[in-house]
């Protein structure tokens, strides 16, 4: 693997007071959501530390990091990092397979005037299951749907950075994923769980 670990300060840098608005906007519909969760029961979703991930694309950013503009978030959800990229002037891009989740993602940038899109698609590049173990329960293969880049001819190579939540056990999955597909100086920032977050770059 072409991988290396970069060490992320996480010094908290006051967020622009756009982002810290879109966070508490994207907070509320979320608990709506789960208010209403047995109207539309989504098992999969499963929501990250915005702060933190936050802060740590803030950070890439004030650091001169990331080798380009274009940003692509891995199973987007309500959209809430892609916004975040969005908003902290990436050009921000969301894959969701779940057409629910890419309507209210869709609303919510429209609403907030949030400068992002959101693919409806598979995240994984069309090859990626032949780097899965057979054995692996891998959450993320169970997506039938096809690869999101066909769809709009953008291959992963074209992405400067990649944000990714993976299931339990699928964290080393994606990181043969984005080495094999990615290109040579992409980045890829993966949240692990509470005050847990990873960046790694593509040699």
């Amino acid at each position: 693997m072409t991988l290396s670990t970069i060490e992320l300060q996480l010094l908290e840098s006051p967020l622009p007071p756009q982002v810290e608005q879109w966070i508490s906007a994207c907070r509320a519909r979320i608990e709506l959501y789960w208010d209403r969760f047995k109207e539309k029961p989504l098992p999969q979703y499963i929501e990250c530390d915005f702060d933190l991930v936050a802060n740590a694309i803030h950070e890439c950013v004030l650091r001169d990091l990331i080798d380009g503009l274009l940003f692509v978030e891995w199973g987007c959800g309500f959209g809430v990092v892609t916004g975040i990229a969005g908003l902290l002037g990436l050009d921000a891009i969301g894959i969701e397979a779940e057409e629910f989740l890419c309507l209210q993602a869709r609303q919510l940038f429209d609403k907030h005037a949030v400068p992002a899109e959101v693919w409806q698609g598979n995240f994984l590049p069309r090859g990626s299951r032949e780097l899965a173990e057979e054995e692996d329960p891998l959450v993320s293969l169970t997506h039938t749907i096809e690869p999101a880049y066909d769809q709009h001819d953008m291959p992963l190579d074209d992405f400067a950075i990649v944000f990714a939540y993976p299931w339990p056990g699928e964290e080393h999955f994606l990181r043969l994923v984005f080495d094999r597909f990615a290109r040579p100086g992409a980045l890829l920032l993966m949240f692990r769980g509470p005050y847990h977050i990873e960046l790694f770059q593509k040699r």
